[in-house]
């Protein structure tokens, strides 16, 4: 009857390596799921209400050029486009063609309407 093999040697201070694969494996399956839920997360999350005056009033104060209805009427086209699935740059650009601003301002538009418009 032959004898069962001898189990695996090890260095003291290290780690068989049946242990270090499960390790590995343990690792990776508790990245896995961390990661599917916080893609996950975003999703079921609901989308916040519109709060139009928080939209239009600092917006108001630092471009005077401009007027409420226009910025209103331009935050829902900016949620418009970025629902389509474009990128912000996108919609930057078409702020800076609609509202004559500079690519900073119209940045900052396309900011607070994503914040306050619930994009």
């Amino acid at each position: 009857m032959p004898y069962p093999a001898a189990p695996e040697r090890v260095a003291a201070g290290t780690l068989p390596s049946e242990v270090l694969n499960l390790s590995f494996l343990v690792r990776g399956l508790i990245a896995t799921a961390v990661t599917a839920l916080a893609l996950a997360a975003p999703a079921a999350a609901a989308p916040a209400a519109p709060n139009e005056e928080a939209f239009v009033r600092p917006l108001l104060t630092r471009y005077v050029f401009l007027d409420g209805q226009h910025l209103l009427s331009e935050g829902y086209k900016i949620c418009s486009v970025i629902r389509g699935g474009n990128p912000s740059s996108d919609a930057v650009m078409m702020v800076v063609n609609d509202l004559g601003t500079s690519v900073s301002a119209a940045g900052e538009i396309v900011s607070a309407a994503s914040g306050n418009l619930g994009c």
